[in-house]
């Protein structure tokens, strides 16, 4: 008698054949799936590393903070430099006018002392009211990323100091200078090229000795430069108190900061002009709250410094080591920059605004 193989026993051995062979066809895919995966992810990463670095956008994380404070990458911009600190911070305005603290990068290393450049080849960093424009971004810059601060202002010149191509920039070294590294400047480089993307005319750069607080003025009150600071004081409590960028005018040779003028407000105003009549509302002295501080701890992004509160002052003396045949040997390289400079702007004055914007120089 011939056995008959049960139809419900072939129809589990058949199910086994079509389960074994799914499974071998995705063992055997699985791994091909994988690598094409790894291949567009690698070509991602590799098509993002190629931007060229001063298109690049900001990080996610630093993004994110600027949404959860409910601001864009193309709203205004206020920078401050605080020296003792070695910090360089960014604010970003808002639709109600008022700024909010979006990030703080360490500085990592700037030259001088506490107090203002005076003249050229000092190693001295700029103290005052500066700005910056597209023209002074530097996406070429051999330090990376650099935009110039705008040194020598209004007030320099009329006070007769000299100097200038006064950068932040990348990389960790200075002769005058604010050198933050790479991935720092790549951040505010992107900052600053966005907001002038949208529309801001000039980026104000505020540079400080140190936070203007009661207690670190009273601690600097005999410092041989005291006397330089006291417009830098008006500006740091008036932002504090009303966390928007102060207003600053230079007559007289020297800075009025938020003036209230007694009549309308004069359309032309020169460095060396007497100042119209005018007053100001003077803002109480401030300390840092349990909020500043918080706020600090929250987007401050972890970077080198070499500069602190007790190696600042010796490094006043540095310059005097420096031989003159260096100190012309660097002066004719400055000279010879200047005349490349100048001679490819005579070529065409828009090239360098535009690459420092992004867009194509053509």
């Amino acid at each position: 008698m011939l056995l008959q193989r049960s139809p419900i026993r072939g129809d589990r051995t058949a199910l086994r054949w079509l389960v074994g062979g799914i499974v071998a066809v995705v063992a055997l895919w699985a791994p091909l799936s994988v690598n094409a995966a790894t291949t567009a992810g690698a070509s991602v990463t590799t098509a993002a590393s190629n931007i060229p670095k001063h298109l690049k956008s900001l990080p996610q994380s630093t993004l994110a903070l600027h949404a959860s404070y409910g601001v864009g990458i193309h709203d205004p911009v206020y920078i401050r430099v605080f020296k003792e600190e070695s910090e360089l911070e960014v604010w970003r305005g808002r639709a109600d006018g008022s700024y909010v603290h979006v990030r703080t990068y360490p500085i990592c290393t700037f030259s001088g002392e506490l107090g203002p450049k005076t003249r050229y080849a000092d190693y001295q960093a700029p103290e005052g009211f500066y700005s910056v424009t597209a023209r002074q971004m530097k996406p070429d810059s051999g330090y990376h990323l650099a935009f110039n601060v705008g040194y020598p202002n209004a007030l320099d010149r009329a006070l007769g100091r000299t100097g200038d191509l006064i950068m932040v920039h990348g990389k960790c070294k200075s002769v005058g200078c604010f050198a933050m590294t790479d991935g720092p400047m790549e951040e505010i480089y992107a900052i600053a090229r966005d907001a002038l993307r949208g529309g801001q005319a000039a980026i104000p750069v505020h540079s400080f000795p140190f936070r203007m607080t009661d207690a670190n003025i009273a601690r600097h009150a005999g410092h041989r430069h005291a006397a330089t600071w006291a417009p830098l004081i008006d500006a740091y409590r008036d932002f504090q108190v009303m966390r928007a960028p102060p207003r600053v005018a230079i007559c007289d040779k020297r800075y009025v900061v938020n003036p209230v003028w007694e009549t309308a407000a004069p359309t032309t105003l020169g460095a060396t002009q007497a100042c119209p009549a005018h007053g100001r509302v003077v803002m109480p002295g401030v300390e840092h709250g349990a909020e500043d501080e918080a706020r600090r701890a929250e987007v401050i992004l972890q970077s080198p410094k070499q500069r602190t509160a007790e190696n600042i002052a010796p490094w006043a003396h540095t310059r005097a080591r420096h031989s003159v045949a260096l100190l012309e040997q660097r002066r004719q390289r400055r000279e010879r920059f200047r005349s490349i400079m100048a001679a490819r702007d005579q070529l065409d004055p828009t090239y360098r605004m535009n690459l420092g914007m992004g867009r194509r120089p053509d």
